[in-house]
């Protein structure tokens, strides 16, 4: 069963501390059922609010086809500890590393990446998944 979860629009299109406490409408995103071997986690700064919206809207597609989904994101960061910088988190979901890496380094990303360049700073990791069971 697929189930829908709340994006943001792959969230950087409105990452910026939110007046505005309204959801945007619900995505589409692959099955929740999916067993999880991978997490990719996205940091950003330094970008305008809505500078993201061209990139944003071209990811859902892309994550769709090598099976990723959106399980996180936040604006408004609680550091616990150090001292984080960062305008967003973003983490999703995969079924493998490799399936994660296969998406960034695929052709469709590699044309999605373009609508953000010279846009904010991001540092981007990709990490295993604990087993489950």
């Amino acid at each position: 069963m697929k189930r829908f979860a709340l994006i943001a629009i792959f969230a950087f299109a409105g990452c910026a501390p939110a007046a505005d406490t309204t959801a945007p409408a619900p995505i589409e995103t692959t099955d929740t059922a999916m067993p999880i071997g991978a997490y990719m986690i996205v940091q950003g700064k330094g970008y305008a609010p809505g500078s993201l919206g061209p990139y944003a809207a071209a990811l859902p597609p892309i994550y769709a086809k090598y099976g990723g989904r959106y399980v996180a994101f936040e604006t408004d960061i609680d550091v616990a500890e150090g001292d984080s910088d960062y305008s967003a988190v973003i983490v999703s979901a995969w079924p493998s590393k490799i399936a994660a890496r296969a998406f960034w380094d695929s052709p469709e990303y590699a044309e999605a990446i373009k609508l953000r360049e010279g846009i904010g700073e991001f540092d981007v990791v990709i990490v295993g998944a604990l087993p489950t069971g």
